[in-house]
């Protein structure tokens, strides 16, 4: 008769192979979860397992390479356990199923013991070797990806050849169906993905309102143009070059305005500015001639982007551009604190005086200045307008097909409308009523930080 293997040894065995396969679930699934930043910090703050495992998160490489020694170490160790349980515990379990029913032959015996080991390995394995350290590796990656990190060195080492094998065989395989197996971009995120990452953040209390919203505004900005930026030509305080130094003092007083544009000839023909604290020190040395601190300006077409915007400012150490259209002629004024408050939104300081971006007015109709931009409305109030035109006050005045008076009102699907106030020819304030903003709450933040008065 066979002697059976003590139940202890066997049980033993069992368990060591599944916890091998529940350790390289674990490190998958840890790995490919855990936050890249969120390593690299712990590394800086000197954690040893974190510096270990960092190397392996920077490259892509490196990360196929740990996962494929995560995969065949999976395999291996289900096959080995399948193998054992099948030889050894079904082979054990037969003689006492014979013993107990006799009137079972030993080929009866054998099958239902090797069902009893197929069930009870089975559940075993899926529990124990996959749900279980999955759920964990993924309710805590950093620190089980970190824990892992020199059981799973140990594992490359070990695993190396049939990695180069299995790895190099599955990468010739992808060329030869013609898939790219250039995976440096694999395991980055889209400007898409990151939204949805903030989102998430948000939904979750890691961030709030506000920091979402910037957050938001920041990734938006790369989308806007000049053209959607800038101050137009019409609300630009610019001075022709021939003004008296007084005479531009008493326009900056008045205006608060601490940079002035200066032209020949017509608004067209920006040729420099002036900032007030030179023109005062000129005055304090009795000087009159404004060309002797006229410094010379920036010009951006105004189709180029804002970040680009941004960029030619830094590079060339400048607050203010002169945004220019297709035929030359100055189409407005843009300034770093414009594009600032694109992500921020507004500043407002004690030379400000614009009317809040949105309140409510009689009748309960949103009350919006004529100046902003229809995508904006269409985002934060989640409407549909046209984008044939850049703002609001000019979509009004489209649909007219006319320069537009207090008073006139357009409908456009189920939105309508109504010119509240105007600034000489520019609608400057529309109120705008749709009955899918009944029951709309718009907070401060989502509308880009600005203000909301009730």
């Amino acid at each position: 008769m066979e002697v059976m293997l003590p139940l202890l040894w066997i049980t033993t065995t069992i368990l060591v192979l599944i916890g091998l396969n529940a350790l390289y679930v674990a490190a998958e699934f840890a790995t490919v979860a855990s936050r890249k930043t969120l390593v690299m910090q712990m590394a800086d703050e000197g954690h040893a397992m974190a510096r270990l495992l960092l190397p392996i998160m920077q490259d892509s490489k490196a990360l196929d390479r740990y996962v494929a020694a995560c995969q065949i170490g999976i395999t291996i160790s289900s096959l080995v356990l399948g193998a054992y349980g099948q030889n050894v515990l079904a082979a054990s379990l037969t003689e006492p199923l014979t013993a107990v029913s006799p009137d079972y032959g030993p080929f009866s015996a054998e099958a239902l013991a090797t069902i009893l080991v197929l069930i009870t390995i089975t559940g075993l394995q899926v529990i124990l070797g996959e749900l279980l350290p999955k759920s964990i590796a993924i309710q805590y990656p950093e620190q089980v990806a970190t824990r892992l990190a020199v059981p799973m060195r140990i594992s490359l080492a070990i695993l190396s050849p049939l990695i180069w094998l299995f790895n190099g065989s599955g990468i010739l395989i992808l060329r030869l169906l013609g898939y790219d197996t250039n995976h440096s971009h694999a395991h980055l995120h889209s400007t898409q993905e990151l939204e949805i990452l903030v989102t998430e953040s948000h939904e979750s209390g890691l961030l709030d309102a506000d920091e979402r919203q910037m957050l938001r505004n920041a990734f938006r900005l790369r989308e806007l143009s000049a053209r959607q930026v800038m101050v137009h030509r019409t609300k630009m305080v610019a001075m022709p070059n021939t003004i008296s130094l007084e005479g531009l003092l008493q326009r900056a007083i008045a205006t608060g305005k601490s940079r002035i544009p200066l032209y020949e000839g017509s608004i067209d023909n920006i040729v420099g500015f002036v900032h007030i604290k030179d023109v005062f020190r000129l005055r304090l040395r009795g000087g009159v001639d404004l060309r002797e601190v006229q410094r010379p300006v920036v010009h951006v077409p105004e189709a180029l982007l804002a970040l680009e915007v941004w960029a030619t400012l830094k590079r060339q150490q400048q607050y203010m551009a002169i945004v220019f259209d297709e035929f030359g002629g100055t189409a407005g004024l843009i300034t770093l604190e414009d594009l600032i408050e694109e992500i921020f939104g507004e500043l407002q300081d004690e030379s400000d005086n614009e009317k809040a971006i949105m309140y409510v007015g009689k009748h309960g109709r949103r009350r919006l200045r004529g100046d902003l931009l229809v995508s904006d409305v269409n985002e934060y109030l989640g409407l549909d307008l046209p984008l044939d035109m850049d703002t609001l006050g000019g979509l009004v005045m489209s649909e007219l097909g006319r320069p537009a008076n207090v008073g006139d009102q357009v409908t456009i699907g189920q939105t309508t409308l109504l010119v509240e106030e105007m600034d000489d020819l520019a609608v400057s304030e529309v109120a705008l009523a749709d009955p899918r903003l009944v029951d709309k709450q718009v907070q401060v933040s989502e509308w880009e930080g600005r203000p909301y008065a009730q």
